[in-house]
């Protein structure tokens, strides 16, 4: 397995008949390298595939590579991991690219925003400035090959001499990004190495982690490959931050693993926002790699699954930053041998040994096209603010008072990608149409008020912008063409026949004003307006900087009053209840100080409390960013009900559980976690379900959350000790609240505590519409299986649809508007509830406001089903949600009714 790379570089330019003879492959074969800078192995003191490398143990191998070749390298710190570690991107190029690297971020700075670049001068730029190539490895951290890889990559660019490495380095800037997931990686590499012997066993230890190692995931166990459009976690911001710093042309996250290599070009459905001409770049790239490889024998695969379409992904993002951006998998780890699914074995080292080539492959084919990188580059965000208007929609409009919190989390996930926001200074009055009233509504004339959010899609991140707030994406007609034949063919067989697979690689809809439960507006209007650009702080919490202030109006008498109108009131209402004071909640509108305050407020009295409950709610509504009215009388000047009445509830301070192991989704755990952790500052104790039964100290806590999983697993992890000592602990006054597949636990037969159940057609329903099945000869199956039901409901890749709350529950209170957004996935829904309540339901007529929706079933299949059902239990609660409140930290608009769940439902 011995090449050079000087062939690697010439094959890839070279215009002579191509050898029909497979070539071997060999690291280092790509001289002359300079003496002084050390070889990987040579530090490590093993070769590549050998054995895991630890985080530390990289980053002193690229330490020592880039001590040697300083002229090569500059190093810069972008970030720190939750459990501490350091991130940084290596920025290699020539010398003398490097002794101008500040000159050249400047131009492709300016190249980024075509309002600060004239015609004449852009040529300039283009002519003198190295493209950017971002190459970022392993945001899976138990996807090792890019972590091990990118130590050899390095070593090529700093150490070779080769006439063909210098000329691609004058023309490229690299920056090497060596771990895009720390902590993940750390997990994985420390329980591989103590556990690994090297087999190729399919069903070997060294397979699959536990639960609670997973190295796929960061530390609050987020797929962080998910995560472009929430930055909920630290390295994920980190990354998008040197995006932003850098500007570059391409980015290329490095993955594993798959049966065989894998580059694009990308499969359907593609981003709308992205042009013609980001798509040719795929087919350009794959070309170089597929050369490289056709000249190893290597396998790989183009399209097949992977598509460009979902926003979050570390490929579509920084496309639609203007990047070329794209995913490589390579065929080899996780373990160090890996059996295919014909038999063949493929080891480590050649996964490895795969992502080095399409690094290098990579780099040099951008170098090959340095100018018309820059130039596409430039032209897509001035094409972003050429094509503003399309598709009816220019401006987005986000009113703040409904949640202070969200909004002013929607503008800083913006600011934090280069987006630019404002606010109203003056009112203003277009035509608008509402998000929440759905794609038909018609635009009317609406007045905005003086601080509402404005997001102008003229702009040079107009298209990212535009990705992000637009209600819905559009997909390719011939690819939703392709489904519904799928859909057809699928719903005339039995529900357990084999079955055409779709398309879909990722969740459908992500708008994200729909998913923070924003009063949001779209407008083609381009008139003038009055506004003023909103900043990010320097330092410190961007959401609470840009939220509006909070404190206390003054000292008061009788009771501190606020409203649980925004996040942030349930974080103020969790470090009052923390601090041992005591804290009331009025399930009805009450009135104090000649004001109404509406059913939810949280009520302080302050006989019932230490004086110390006046300098603690001060200090900490100032800093948390919640206005609290200070009342001084208790005396209802108006209406029935004072802040004394018996409506005033007592909220019991929650003592929380949740959930943890081996039928526990990790991904939806983690949410919570970081939910809990980061957002609301508030603890909890994660608990294996098979401990419940023998778990004394449950007395001890009022909540118990389940997080998405599978039903038939928990009750099996549980066991009967577990299910009866559960449902004591209920009745008792605890609240259990359990969502997506975990959601059907308390109904089982044998648990029996709660009544919510799947849903299911009637079966007369199923026959009559089984009747006429289509028949067209085109179709197959030709024959409709007697089983088949089409009124069953189809499986549904991740949608939004408006569901109804019912105002009176006081699951739902805080909330202003009737009708929420909340996501649909899957096949499963579930029934009313038969003997408790049903707060949050599918009822009326256009449930669907984005998102792939079957035809003549998705809509007809949720109709008076619920999204979230609660039921009493002695003097506790049992509350289910249909799906994850919490799905992958931008969806924040059903969050309330978690919290509120976790405030209210305990009866202890």
């Amino acid at each position: 397995m011995a090449r050079s790379c000087v062939l690697v570089w010439y094959l890839l330019v070279s215009t002579t008949a191509l050898a029909t003879a497979q070539e071997p492959f060999a690291f280092h074969a790509g001289g002359p390298y300079r003496e002084q800078v050390p070889q990987p192995e040579a530090l490590l003191g093993y070769g590549p595939g050998a054995r895991h490398t630890q985080y530390t143990s990289q980053q002193a191998v690229l330490d020592a590579m880039a001590t040697a070749a300083p002229d090569r390298v500059r190093i810069e710190e972008i970030g720190v991991t939750e459990e501490g570690r350091v991130m940084r991107v290596f920025i290699v190029s020539a010398p003398e690219n490097i002794a101008r690297l500040d000159d050249i971020r400047a131009d492709l700075a300016r190249l980024a925003d075509p309002r600060t670049l004239a015609d004449d001068q852009r040529d300039a730029v283009i002519a003198r400035t190295p493209a950017a190539v971002m190459l970022s490895y392993s945001i899976h951290g138990n996807e090792p090959a890019g972590f091990e890889s990118v130590m050899w990559v390095a070593y090529e660019l700093l150490a070779s001499d080769d006439p063909a490495t210098v000329d691609v380095l004058r023309n490229t800037v690299v920056i090497l990004n060596p771990s895009a997931n720390p902590d993940g990686h750390e997990r994985f590499a420390v329980w591989s190495n103590s556990v690994a012997v090297g087999t190729d066993e399919p069903y070997t230890l060294e397979w699959d982690e536990p639960w609670s190692i997973w190295g796929r995931y960061g530390h609050y166990r987020f797929d962080m490959n998910r995560d472009f459009m929430a930055l909920s976690q630290a390295p994920t911001r980190a990354m998008v931050g040197a995006i932003v710093r850098w500007h570059p042309q391409v980015f290329v996250d490095l993955h594993s693993t798959t049966e065989q290599y894998f580059f694009p070009p990308v499969a359907d459905p593609v981003n709308a926002n992205l042009p013609p001409a980001t798509v040719k770049w795929f087919s350009i790239f794959g070309r170089g790699n597929a050369e490289t490889f056709d000249r190893y024998g290597w396998q790989y695969f183009t399209r097949d699954i992977f598509d460009l379409f979902y926003t979050g992904y570390f490929d579509a993002g920084p496309s639609l930053h203007g990047a070329i951006g794209m995913t490589y998998e390579s065929d080899g780890g996780k373990a160090l041998k890996r059996r295919r699914d014909d038999g063949t074995v493929i080891t480590f080292e050649e996964g490895i040994a795969h992502h080095y080539a399409a690094s290098l492959a990579t780099v040099r084919t951008a170098a090959q096209h340095r100018e018309a990188l820059l130039s596409d580059y430039h032209q897509f965000r001035k094409s972003a603010m050429d094509d503003a208007s399309r598709n009816g929609l220019r401006r987005v409009l986000i009113t703040s008072e409904a949640n202070p919190t969200h909004a002013a989390r929607l503008a800083t996930l913006l600011l934090q990608q280069e987006i630019e926001v404002a606010r109203l200074t003056e009112p203003y009055t277009a035509r608008a149409s509402s998000y929440i009233e759905g794609p038909h509504a018609p635009a009317t004339t609406r007045t905005f008020p003086v601080g509402t959010y404005v997001v102008d899609l003229e702009q040079p991140q107009g298209r990212l912008a535009r990705a992000l707030l637009e209600r819905h994406a559009e997909f390719d007609s011939a690819f939703v063409r392709r489904q519904i034949a799928k859909f057809e063919r699928n719903r005339r067989r039995a529900p357990g026949a084999s079955s055409d697979r779709y398309e879909f690689y990722d969740i459908t809809a992500w708008s994200l004003p729909l998913t923070l439960g924003l009063e949001t507006f779209g407008t083609v209007d381009g008139g003038a307006i009055t506004t003023s650009a909103v900043r990010m702080p320097d330092e410190g919490d961007g959401v609470r900087a840009i939220a509006p202030p909070g404190g206390v109006d003054g000292r008061a008498r009788s009771a501190y009053l606020f409203a649980n109108d925004r996040q942030a009131a349930t974080e103020l209402a969790l470090a009052l209840l923390a601090k041992g004071f005591v804290l009331n909640v009025s399930g009805v509108p009450v009135s104090a100080d000649g004001l109404t305050f509406p059913r939810g407020t949280f009520v302080i009295r302050t006989s019932r409390n230490p004086e110390t409950i006046h300098d603690q709610i001060a200090a900490l509504a100032r800093t948390i960013g919640v206005p609290v009215k200070a009342v001084q009388s208790a005396f209802p000047d108006s209406g029935q009900i004072g802040i004394g009445a018996n409506a005033v509830d007592p909220v019991f301070q929650p003592k929380i559980l949740v959930a943890a192991g081996d039928a526990i989704s990790v991904t939806s755990y983690g949410a919570l976690w970081h939910y809990l952790d980061q957002e609301l500052r508030y603890p909890f104790v994660p608990v294996p379900l098979d401990a419940v039964g023998r778990m004394h100290t449950m007395v001890d806590y009022n909540v118990f959350i389940v997080p998405s999983g599978s039903a038939s697993g928990i009750r099996r992890a549980l066991g009967e000790d577990g299910v009866q000592r559960l449902k004591q602990w209920v009745r008792d006054g605890g609240v259990l609240i359990a969502y997506d597949g975990a959601a059907l636990f308390p109904g089982h037969d044998d648990v029996g505590l709660g009544s919510v159940k799947a849903f299911e057609p009637a079966e007369d329903e199923a026959k009559d519409a089984n009747d006429s099945l289509p028949s067209a000869p085109e179709l197959s199956p030709p024959l409709a299986s007697p089983a088949a039901d089409p009124n069953r409901p189809a499986w549904v890749p991740g949608s939004i649809f408006r569901a109804t709350l019912d105002m009176t529950h006081w699951l739902t209170m805080g909330y202003r508007q009737k009708e929420l957004p909340v996501m649909v996935r899957g096949s499963r829904r579930l029934a009313p509830s038969e003997r408790g309540d049903n707060p949050v339901v599918f009822v009326g007529d256009s449930l669907h406001l984005a998102g792939f929706t079957w035809p003549a079933n998705t809509e007809k299949a949720l109709q008076k089903t619920i999204w979230a059902g609660s039921d009493r239990v002695g003097r506790g609660h049992v509350v289910v949600f249909a799906d994850d409140p919490l799905y992958r930290a931008f969806w924040r608009g059903p969050a309330r009714l978690l919290t509120n769940a976790i405030l209210f439902g305990s009866g202890r």
